[in-house]
């Protein structure tokens, strides 16, 4: 028997294990390599086969994965970029829409996610939010919350058309 390399060896035991079904013992004498060496070489290859197993059905659940996403409707797809935290441009240019659908969506959204309020309230101002987010802005920078507010806009309310009239 000639001088054989590592792999070579390797190859030439897993040959007579799998493919001549050898004993440890018939492999040592012909191989002449100890059993523990020859147990080394097959749970080498094992290890080697599951990790290729491992990878192949990763890939496999990558592609499924992209498959999937793939075959969603255009609506469900801005629906998940919209839970990804998205922007509605964002989205627009993920999937290609036009402002009025990326709109539609993400009004949808809203309502799918129980936020039904927030997409009245800005219908009913018809999404002039400016005014809204400059009180929001005040009120944070004084250090006031949502009650300090909602009694400060009553009182307000209440003693501002006799303030008016003087």
């Amino acid at each position: 028997m000639s001088i054989m390399t590592r792999q070579e060896r390797e190859r030439f035991v897993l040959d007579l294990y799998y493919n001549q079904g050898k004993t440890y013992r018939e492999i040592s004498k012909e191989a002449r390599i100890s059993p523990r060496d020859i147990e080394v070489t097959l749970n080498k290859a094992i290890e080697e086969k599951i990790e290729g197993f491992k990878e192949e059905r990763q890939q496999d659940n990558s592609h499924a994965r992209n498959n999937q996403e793939q075959h969603l409707s255009l609506y469900a797809q801005a629906y998940k970029l919209f839970s990804e935290g998205k922007t509605p441009i964002q989205v627009a240019i993920a999937l290609n829409l036009r402002e009025s659908e990326a709109t539609k969506f993400y009004k949808e959204y809203w309502k799918l996610k129980q936020l039904h309020n927030l997409n009245m309230v800005y219908e009913e101002i018809r999404g002039d939010i400016e005014p809204f987010l400059k009180l929001y802005k005040l009120a944070k920078r004084k250090g006031m919350d949502v009650k300090q507010i909602v009694n400060l806009l009553e009182i307000a309310n209440n003693d501002l058309p006799d303030i008016q009239c003087i």
